[in-house]
């Protein structure tokens, strides 16, 4: 099917005729749901079956009208559509509750005319947010075409090799337009609440203001985004007179972490990954807490993403700390 094939308003008219279909079927009616549109840009390759049962997931909470964008590696002019619904049933409810879903397979040849097409799509006076985990797509002129439909950008950095270079991404997209987000960033909370612990008595809250150094120590043989995020964090946090170092660790890691050291008058404390997936915390050589940390799904970190209300200020504040960490590798 050519791009000009694809028409939106074919595809609303089908979306129009796919309610009616639904609603004959059930004598009970459907209730049709949506609180945002959710576009999602991915390559063809990804897992489908994987991909679907995610955002099928996701739309029990955020229910919407998403528009899957598989991305096909091909040469020339390829553009196909169709259009679905995701439906469930409530426990203890007789209507059935459904979202639309578009899907659109592209050739990147033809990706820049796939944005007059979603724009078609967007539901009005509801947010529109854009989710693309495939980091190859980033880079390319007819992807960024896409933002000016989205108020908010997410991305996923967590499995990209040279995870780091999500944030020279970042410093090609103007944080003044776009709410901005990476799901490894919400992966990261079990370590920030693990230190945020150690200060939270009197005595913790004494000892975080004569903290001298914060050392962070990445799983793997590089620092990875996810460790970045967490200096630029302390680097805000705490402010610059503090010393944040990276250095490489031992062990296992957790969302490219292995552990996070703290040294000052008086104390020495550490957050470290331990086998198995807990973490144990230790202050002045005595231990704290062994916890075990979340297993980090895709699905968990998306639907903490788009809980997320607004505009990430902490979040937005640390990128271009994290970049300065970044400069000086």
């Amino acid at each position: 099917m050519t791009a000009v094939a694809v028409d939106p308003e074919r595809l609303l008219k089908e979306l129009r005729a796919l309610w009616r279909d639904l609603g004959k079927q059930d004598q009970n009616g459907v209730l049709r749901a949506c609180a945002m549109t959710f576009i999602v840009v991915v390559d063809e390759a990804r897992d489908a079956n994987i991909l679907g049962e995610t955002i099928a997931n996701l739309m029990h909470e955020h229910p919407s009208r998403a528009i899957v964008i598989r991305v096909r590696d091909c040469p020339g002019q390829v553009m196909e559509a169709r259009v679905f619904a995701q439906c469930w049933m409530p426990f203890g409810r007789r209507q059935q509750i459904c979202c639309e879903q578009v899907e659109i397979i592209s050739s990147p040849a033809s990706l820049g005319d796939v944005a007059s097409v979603v724009r078609g799509l967007i539901v009005p006076d509801l947010p529109s947010i854009l989710f693309c985990p495939s980091e190859n797509l980033w880079w390319m002129p007819e992807f960024r075409e896409l933002f000016p439909l989205a108020g908010k950008i997410i991305v996923d950095s967590c499995a990209m090799p040279d995870s780091e270079r999500v944030l020279e991404f970042w410093g090609q997209v103007p944080t003044a337009t776009y709410q901005l987000g990476d799901l490894i960033w919400g992966r990261l909370t079990p370590w920030r609440q693990a230190v945020a612990r150690i200060f939270e008595d009197k005595a913790g809250a004494d000892a975080v203001r004569t903290l001298q150094s914060v050392t962070l120590r990445y799983s793997g043989t590089a620092p990875t985004s996810g460790i970045l995020y967490l200096a630029g964090w302390f680097q805000k946090v705490l402010g610059a007179q503090i010393s944040v170092v990276l250095a490489s660790g031992e062990g296992a890691g957790y969302s490219g972490v292995s552990a996070i050291e703290l040294q000052g008058p008086g104390l020495q404390a550490s957050v470290a990954m331990k086998e198995g997936g807990s973490a144990e915390t230790k202050v002045n050589g005595q231990t704290l807490e062994v916890i075990l940390f979340p297993t980090g799904t895709e699905e968990a970190a998306l639907r903490q993403e788009l809980a997320v209300q607004g505009r990430d200020p902490l979040f937005e504040a640390l990128l271009p700390l994290a970049a300065e960490f970044r400069g000086s590798l």
